[in-house]
């Protein structure tokens, strides 16, 4: 009976357990034959129902506790009577469920307000019952018996220790500066180290720590502290995993099953390093000067990488830079106008994590199309203001092209130079040599080179070749004067340095000496100035300048024959021609001035016949001697059958021969024929001129002459004859020379060069009036005497 008893009270007990639906429990099944010493409700003892278990129950502190008590008769004949509570073993039971004389819907419950009060209910709908009391105190901890009374079964005890949990009150989180981790840990650097702690207060039981990463627990901890009160927990983690980033770091705290841990959870920041890095585009072949743009991707980096190019190992700053970035990935694009610097050149991506310095870099090699890019110098062995005449120099051609030359070209002031080894110049794969220079070679140099891609050209480099003064002015200049009248004669040369000193010489047909410095002065470095007075005609003569500079002394002077003033020569070229202006006919003449005669001279545009009258007057402009008239047609279309038009030069000596226009467009041949005739009568000397030029060409000296005739009677005056006057033809000037009577041996000054041994023969021409006409052209050299000259003429003595 005993035994049957036993293993009952052990399989409802069992059975308790598992049905306990309100509370998690931890039950343990304690073996005991300690008599409790239970009573019943009227104070008789019940020795036939000793507790043989004693259940453990947990409750949280303020919340519910149930404690089981099976009330399940053991037949179903049977029912329960009266269930009693009390807590240890205490006779006075602190809660009672009566269902004695009623039914067991209407039972009465009653709790000792000293104890539980209302805090205290017993639940009869759960399997098994049990007693649940709210707002467990800490005074509640302890053991209870149930005891349960039947009609006809024994009575049942039922032991339960009740257990009240305290859990932790304060769970922090911080490093090791004792920093509030704040629910971020971090931010990590990848594959660094941390430490972090976990300090713990209160709970009852003393609770355990235990940390997990990721949800993966750490065994690896270091308990700091443990007085009961405080637990203080660390751990130190090396290599930190990029997959830790955004999960969560929790320090967990439990002392009951009935709670959920006690935790404190921080979220991971990291730092990242690049893990790629990318050109996407790598272009094989760039032109120069073609935008082109060039992309760049890394991925990995956390906070975001910068990206920056460089062009070898200096930062590239040219061109355009855009940027697009999130988390972990950025795309830099660069727009970049390539160069021919550039071929060749490495681009290199660098992406860089500004916080741990770590940097990937991808890069490749450019490689530019470009023409060719020249620079061009005079020989590093030469001294660029130190060449003279006579010297050798040389030119080199640096050349970059890709892809390479095939053409290199030479010139001077932009006029090709070719290679000519007779004269000196060669020219060799990058060099141009130029033998003996002389001031012709002076100016602008440039070498051009040709590829695939175009031609180009180097920057022009200036050769100065100095040299000894030349003239700057046509040599010789003839100047007319009149006796006494003042002369200033300017000497112009060119020379390189231009710092020259002058030297003056005057030579006639029997003396010759140096001019008094005092009678000219400098008048711009190159150009002197020389105040010349013809008193009589032995002052007729050539005035020689020369000049002087640092590489040497003027080799041929500048020669100015001083000639008697003169009528002005017939003007030369004229044409006339028929034009439309503002819708006005006109009749547009245009001559080229002739030899002044040493004055100044105006032109006029005449008709010639009974009535003679003038058109037009006009000065020619001495710098490019045209003549030029405009005058409307109705004064042309108004000639009379006797009348012609005439180009006339005049000076104070006089006038020149007419030049006759017969080429009017309006005339016939016939009529054109008849006003030749009249004009050849009125004008023999122009008729016999005209037949001079003839001969001239045909001899090969090509001139327009203008003669006036000397006069029947040879006077003895002093002043000079009109028997030396200027024969211009194509730019060349030539002096007529009329013999002398022999009966007359009045001296006149020779302004004609001496003949030499080699001096080719006169011309002798005959002209209308049987008179002979020697012509020699005017030479530049000086007059040369065999003898010591006499004193020079008065006015070229130096002023006192």
């Amino acid at each position: 009976m005993a035994g049957s008893l036993g293993g009952k009270v052990a399989w409802r007990a069992l059975l308790f357990a598992v049905l306990l639906d309100n509370v998690i429990c931890q039950v343990g099944w304690t073996e005991t034959n300690e008599d409790l010493g239970g009573k019943r409700a009227d104070g008789s003892s019940d020795v036939d129902f000793v507790p043989v278990s004693t259940v453990e129950v947990e409750a949280v502190v303020g919340r519910t506790a149930s404690l089981p008590c099976d009330i399940e008769p053991d037949s179903n004949e049977d029912r329960v009577y009266m269930v009693l509570w009390f807590r240890h073993s205490g006779g006075k039971p602190l809660y009672s469920f009566d269902v004695r004389g009623r039914s067991f819907n209407k039972a009465l419950h009653w709790s000792d307000p000293l104890a539980f009060g209302r805090r205290a209910y017993f639940v009869t709908m759960s399997r098994p019952s049990a007693l649940t009391v709210d707002a467990v105190q800490l005074d509640d901890e302890g053991i209870y018996r149930c005891r349960v009374d039947f009609k006809n079964s024994p009575t049942r005890n039922f032991q339960i220790k009740l257990n009240v949990v305290v859990p932790p009150h304060q769970l922090l989180l911080y490093d090791e500066a004792g920093r509030d981790v704040a629910g971020v840990v971090g931010p990590l650097e990848e594959g660094g180290n941390f430490t972090l702690l976990c300090e713990l207060r209160g709970g009852r039981p003393q609770p355990t720590l235990t940390w997990l990463i990721n949800n993966k627990q750490i065994d690896d901890h270091t308990i700091l502290k443990n007085d009961g009160k405080v637990i203080v927990s660390r751990i130190s983690i090396g290599g930190a995993e990029r997959s830790w980033l955004n999960t969560s770091i929790r320090c967990q705290a439990t002392n009951t099953p009935l709670l959920s841990p006690h935790e404190r959870t921080a979220r991971v920041e990291m730092h990242l390093r690049p893990t790629s890095v990318m050109i996407t585009n790598k272009p094989g072949q760039m032109s120069a000067d073609s935008e082109i743009t060039i992309i760049c991707v890394t991925h990995g980096s956390r906070p975001a990488a910068q990206v920056t190019w460089f062009r070898e190992n200096r930062r590239y700053t040219k061109g355009k830079h855009s940027e697009f970035t999130n988390e972990t990935t950025t795309v830099s694009k660069l727009t970049m106008l390539p160069q021919p610097e550039d071929d060749g050149a490495m681009i290199r991506c660098r992406a860089d994590n500004p916080v741990l310095r770590v940097a990937l870099e991808d890069a490749f090699r450019m490689s530019v199309v470009y023409r060719p890019v020249l620079t061009m110098s005079l020989g590093s062995t030469l001294n660029p203001n130190d060449i003279k005449e006579g010297d050798d120099v040389y030119f080199e051609c640096n050349i970059k092209a890709n892809p390479k030359e095939h053409r290199i070209s030479w010139y001077h002031n932009d006029i090709q130079v070719s290679q000519n080894m007779s004269s000196g110049v060669f020219i060799s794969t990058k060099s141009l040599v130029l033998q003996r220079v002389t001031k012709r070679d002076g100016g602008l140099y440039t070498c051009r080179a040709a590829n695939q891609m175009g031609e180009s050209s180097s920057q022009a480099v200036y050769l100065r070749v100095q040299y000894a003064p030349v003239c700057a002015q046509p040599s010789p200049l003839l100047i007319g004067a009149r006796l006494d009248e003042q002369l200033r004669v300017r000497c112009t040369v060119n020379a390189d340095p231009a710092d020259v000193t002058f030297y003056w010489q005057f030579n006639n047909s029997g003396e010759s000496f140096q001019v008094s410095p005092a009678r000219y002065v400098s008048t711009g470095g190159t150009s002197s100035e020389l105040r010349y007075r013809a008193a009589s005609e032995r002052d007729y003569g050539a005035l020689l300048c020369r000049a002087t500079n640092a590489v040497g002394r003027q080799k041929r002077p500048c020669v100015f024959q001083i000639v008697p003033a003169a009528r002005p020569s017939p003007p030369r070229n004229c044409t006339a021609k028929r034009v439309i202006i503002h819708n006005e006919a006109l009749l547009s003449v245009k001559c080229a001035a002739g030899y002044d005669g040493g004055l100044n001279q105006h032109f006029t545009l005449d008709i010639l016949g009974e009535n003679g009258r003038t058109l037009a007057n006009t000065t020619a402009n001495f710098i490019d001697l045209i003549v030029w008239f405009n005058i409307s047609w109705s004064a042309v279309d108004s000639l009379e059958e006797d009348e012609d038009l005439a180009v006339t030069a005049r000076n104070s000596k006089g006038a020149s021969d007419p030049v006759l226009l017969r080429d009017l467009v309006f005339r016939d041949a016939e009529k054109r024929a008849e006003s030749t005739t009249r004009a050849e009568t009125k004008f023999p000397t122009a008729a016999a001129f005209a037949g001079l030029a003839a001969i001239l060409t045909a001899a090969g000296a090509i001139a327009v002459l203008a003669v006036r005739k000397r006069g029947e009677t040879t006077t003895t005056s002093k002043r000079p004859s009109q028997s030396v006057v200027q024969v211009d033809a194509q730019g060349r000037r030539f002096l007529i020379a009329y013999p002398a009577p022999a009966d007359k041996l009045e001296t006149k000054p020779d302004i004609l060069n001496p003949k030499a041994d080699n001096e080719p023969p006169r011309v002798v021409l005959e002209s209308s009036d049987n008179k002979s006409y020697s012509i020699r052209e005017a030479s530049s050299e000086p007059h040369k005497s065999a003898y010591s000259p006499p004193p020079p003429p008065e006015n070229m003595m130096p002023e006192r």
